[in-house]
């Protein structure tokens, strides 16, 4: 079992590619729905995707080591991480297609409601590891 001292390192590691994430999914679909999906958008949300993969990763050694997150947490987080998977090959999809103004009505619906679900994942994991950081 890792140190306690370890402990904050590796929490602030998967803090830190969690917050990445959020960053560069807000801006992939923010700045798609203002200018309509283009390629860069597409690889700002890839690296977002990545930096999800990463941070839930550590997150998941994290919680290995030093104690189980809540069940809850767990299937958000799998639910959100997979959401946004599928939100990656439904912008290429959109990206490749070329038209471009049905597949972007259609897909910046979905969009905000997958981006949505990911944001109540990443504030319900953030509330948890507060209150137990609390105790």
């Amino acid at each position: 079992m890792p140190s306690v001292q370890g402990s904050g390192a590796m929490l602030a590691v998967a803090i830190f590619w969690m917050t990445l994430a959020l960053i560069f999914y807000t801006w992939a679909v923010f700045s798609g729905r203002r200018q309509g999906l283009r390629t860069k958008h597409l690889v700002i949300f890839g690296i977002g995707l990545l930096c999800d993969y990463i941070g839930t990763h550590q997150m998941n050694l994290y919680a290995q080591a030093f104690g189980k997150a809540p069940q809850i947490h767990n299937i958000t987080g799998l639910a959100s991480l997979s959401g946004m998977a599928f939100h990656f090959l439904l912008a290429l999809a959109a990206t490749l297609a070329g038209r471009a103004d049905a597949v972007n009505r259609v897909f910046h619906r979905v969009s905000l409601t997958i981006y949505s679900c990911w944001l109540i994942a990443f504030f319900s994991g953030a509330f948890s590891g507060m209150m137990r950081l609390g105790r």
